[in-house]
């Protein structure tokens, strides 16, 4: 999941601040709501300034994508995260941050389609970016236009850009490219052939790359002891005037 839910029993504010049993009910109640509060809101900045490490240049939407919904006297429960739902014209970040948050097997676009039925092997297979291929833009993704250049002119033949087994006898299907050129200052021609993707028939499940509910869990903790000081001590002031 891409966000935290945090129960509290208010009895518990006593094990961190023994100043509670000068408190009445409701002033507990009132303090243990502003520290979920305050400690969620800690747990949401330091994942907003964690998730640039996670993903490469993230958007402001991305980074915005956060919210925390408030405790309350009556209903002891925060929650912090990327939001779920819908937001106006966008898509939610906690949806579509969801494969690398959870891990998920990789979604078939319409390129492995393509790719697939080009190649002539069954569908389910994906295109994998080779290592070294230079393909990749600073986002990590490749451009598709990339794609509709190499598998356009794989299929139309004779060009740079062709498919064939991995290696020898192999049931597993590439897309390489080939150049040729002239050895050094001569005048002598030379083929080299480089893999740029793997069709691969097996694609594996993705795994979890952005452990946002550990980051929340971390942040919370630390804030947390520091919210209960201050809460205790504002509900102090105001039962106690000051004393």
């Amino acid at each position: 999941m891409a966000n935290l839910q945090i129960n509290l029993d208010a009895a518990a504010l006593q094990s961190l601040d023994k100043r509670v049993r000068l408190l009445t009910d409701q002033n507990i109640r009132y303090a243990a709501a502003k520290a979920l509060t305050g400690a969620a809101q800690a747990a949401q900045a330091s994942l907003k300034a964690a998730t640039p490490r996670y993903i490469d240049k993230p958007t402001r939407w991305t980074l915005n994508g956060t919210y925390v919904r408030f405790a309350r006297p009556n209903n002891l429960e925060a929650e912090v995260g990327f939001k779920q739902d819908p937001q106006g014209r966008g898509n939610a970040a906690g949806r579509y941050l969801l494969p690398i948050v959870k891990g998920t097997k990789p979604k078939l676009k319409g390129v492995d389609l393509a790719a697939t039925k080009l190649a002539g092997v069954p569908r389910g297979a994906a295109l994998v970016p080779a290592k070294g291929s230079g393909l990749l833009n600073s986002s990590g993704n490749v451009p598709l236009t990339k794609y509709a250049t190499i598998l356009g002119q794989a299929r139309q033949g004779g060009g740079p850009y062709f498919i064939a087994p991995v290696r020898s006898g192999s049931n597993v299907k590439a897309v390489f490219e080939r150049k040729v050129g002239f050895i050094g200052r001569t005048s002598t021609l030379e083929t080299n052939t480089r893999r740029l993707f793997t069709i691969d028939p097996n694609p594996k499940q993705r795994r979890p790359q952005f452990p946002v509910r550990q980051l929340l869990t971390q942040g919370f903790e630390q804030a947390w002891p520091k919210q209960v000081q201050a809460s205790v001590q504002a509900e102090l002031i105001k039962r106690l005037g000051g004393r």
